[in-house]
């Protein structure tokens, strides 16, 4: 085998390990419950996926054709969970989060579920084969996935009502119910 082809046979099991090792990557994020309860400094925030910025602009279309923003989600709690048909970490964790959102989003927190980069009919399938009963929209360029940062999937973002990151990570937190009853009680203690 010629030196251009043993490179190119490298570079692509490089490139492989790195998307599988993002998709399965089970690693906690260091917030913890104190990352959603402190306020962020207002003047202070920036744009971006860190604890206390805020979070991105977009705008997506829900499967349905409907376009949501993120501006649609201002004014309540938001939980976005990136994701991908090919994801079997993904298809693990969706029970998690159809229980969250049966749970949460009659109180007020909006669930939201970006599919990134798959066609709509691997998107579909992935939504009836993961048995996913909240909403999602189509990232099909990975525009939004590149704004949030996303290496890995699922990512986890839960955003207060002034959508700004309270949390981010590859997995649900376990102490999420205490996350979002903060947020909640934020947001009704500032109305």
């Amino acid at each position: 085998m010629n030196r251009f082809w043993k490179a190119i046979s490298i570079a692509t099991l490089l490139l492989v390990g790195i998307v599988v090792a993002g998709c399965s990557s089970n690693k906690k994020s260091s917030g913890d419950a104190a990352n959603v309860t402190s306020k962020p400094n207002q003047a202070a925030a920036k744009t971006g996926n860190a604890i206390g910025d805020t979070a991105p602009d977009f705008h997506l279309a829900s499967i349905g054709g409907a376009p949501i923003s993120l501006a649609d989600l201002r004014g309540q709690p938001a939980v976005l969970v990136f994701w991908t048909a090919w994801c079997p970490v993904c298809k693990e964790e969706a029970p998690h989060f159809n229980q969250l959102a049966a749970q949460y989003e009659p109180l007020g927190v909006r669930v939201l579920g970006i599919n990134i980069q798959d066609s709509l009919a691997r998107t579909e399938s992935g939504i009836k084969d993961f048995g996913i009963r909240y909403t999602i929209v189509r990232d099909a360029d990975a525009g939004v996935a590149r704004l949030y940062k996303v290496t890995g999937t699922p990512t986890i973002v839960f955003l207060d009502r002034q959508s700004t990151v309270r949390y981010f990570g590859n997995e649900l937190p376990a102490a999420y119910p205490a996350r979002l009853d903060a947020l909640l009680k934020e947001e009704s203690s500032a109305q």
